[in-house]
């Protein structure tokens, strides 16, 4: 069984262990998932059909995402995390989404919208206690959020905050919670209870366990990638990643000293070279910006497969990425080539190529490209795939032998 140029393999094992580590050390709190950017790039609706009965909640940027969820059969309750426009509030009657509310002219406008529909809405509340983009100004949180409740028809099931830094910033996300606790008391003193409190995102469930309150939102710690910063009283969870990102060589060519490669001519040979050819490249969504990058090369057969690191060489292309394969015995065509991930034993992880990027991790996932097919994996079997030409389950595309595994 063979892929085509380059896939991304989301291994749903990995996926479900991530998810019962959260779960076991949250305890009995809820969970949603951010399930945003096509989950992060790891696929949003087969994640959500794998995951949709262990969580309570998924999280949306905005209602074209939560449509498309519930078009591939989702039935989980989703929550819009960022402002909507107020056209699109008729949106959220026919699909079912819970739109957050994070200044009060959208407030008044759901509000005249339950009316004409006669029915309640549930929504949840954002404050702003740092973050400085969107949500109730916290000083006016407190005032504005009980004439919200004032509104009879709109039913207040979660009140949240965002942390900015809860993985470089101890104090200012201590201030955060701090600020949150006190509203969160103040509301109960006059009568507004019962909701649900969220703060934390992964790098505040790993850094700050007293800011679980009733759920969290993890993304990033679900799919396997740690925050940047890890303080030092910080939960151990133990999280593997859930992507790797493989291409093959399909071209090998000899290069003698001082020529160019690719455009721009930015670099030339310092010896007589091997040089390969994979098929990824930034239309893939791997950068361009790399610089000092590495990928792994599977070398050998079924019976015997050696990871070997390779540099990357000349400039990245849109399709292509040129490797220096000169030290390496045995290099042929087809060889399997690992751009994030793991390949018997040797590793590339995202951070490493986010560092080579000049980025961070959740860029390096969230760009790869819809062209990139989707290879689900359980119990070691492929168990879907998603492609541009959805041909889901057709022998023509069925994943790969030799993954690298």
């Amino acid at each position: 069984m063979d892929l085509g140029r380059i896939w991304a393999e989301i291994d749903l094992d990995t996926l479900n262990n991530n998810l019962n580590t959260i779960k076991q050390t949250l305890g009995n709190k809820k969970v949603l998932l951010a399930i945003k950017a096509d989950a992060y790039g790891h696929g949003a609706k087969e994640i959500a059909l794998e995951l949709q009965n262990r969580v309570s909640m998924l999280g949306v940027a905005g209602v074209e995402e939560g449509i498309s969820l519930r078009y591939g059969g989702i039935k989980t309750p989703i929550l819009v995390l960022s402002p909507i426009p107020y056209f699109e509030i008729n949106a959220l009657w026919e699909y079912d989404l819970i739109p957050t509310i994070s200044e009060m002219d959208f407030a008044q406008s759901l509000y005249e919208s339950t009316k004409k529909k006669g029915a309640n809405m549930h929504v949840h509340i954002e404050v702003d206690t740092g973050m400085g983009r969107t949500g109730l100004d916290y000083d006016k949180a407190l005032e504005q959020i009980q004439q919200i409740a004032s509104y009879k028809s709109i039913i207040i099931d979660g009140i949240f905050t965002h942390f900015p830094a809860a993985d470089n910033d101890i104090e200012f996300t201590r201030q955060q919670i701090g600020k949150f606790n006190n509203l969160s008391d103040k509301l109960n003193t006059v009568g507004i209870k019962n909701f649900i409190r969220h703060c934390s995102n992964s790098a505040g469930f790993l850094n700050f366990p007293n800011a679980d309150f009733d759920m969290i939102r993890p993304g990033l710690a679900v799919y396997g990638i740690y925050p940047k910063n890890l303080i030092q009283e910080c939960r151990n969870c133990d999280l593997h990643p859930v992507m790797s990102l493989r291409s093959r060589i399909v071209n090998l060519r000899f290069l003698s000293q001082g020529q160019s490669i690719s455009y721009d001519r930015k670099y030339f040979t310092k010896r007589d070279s091997l040089i390969a050819v994979i098929t990824a490249g930034y239309g893939d969504g791997f950068p361009y910006a790399m610089k000092n990058s590495e990928v792994i090369i599977n070398v050998g057969d079924d019976n015997q497969v050696i990871p070997k690191r390779a540099k990357i060489v000349g400039t990245i292309c849109m399709d292509l990425i040129m490797i220096d394969v000169t030290d390496i015995h045995g290099v042929k065509i087809g060889d399997i080539v690992t751009l994030i991930g793991s390949a018997n034993g040797e590793i590339i992880n995202v951070y490493d190529l986010a560092n080579w990027a000049n980025t961070i991790p959740y860029e390096i996932t969230c760009q790869i490209s819809p062209r990139v097919p989707r290879v689900f994996i359980k119990d070691k079997k492929i168990v879907s795939t998603r492609n541009l030409l959805r041909l889901i389950g057709d022998d023509r595309l069925t994943p790969l032998s030799n993954s690298g595994k």
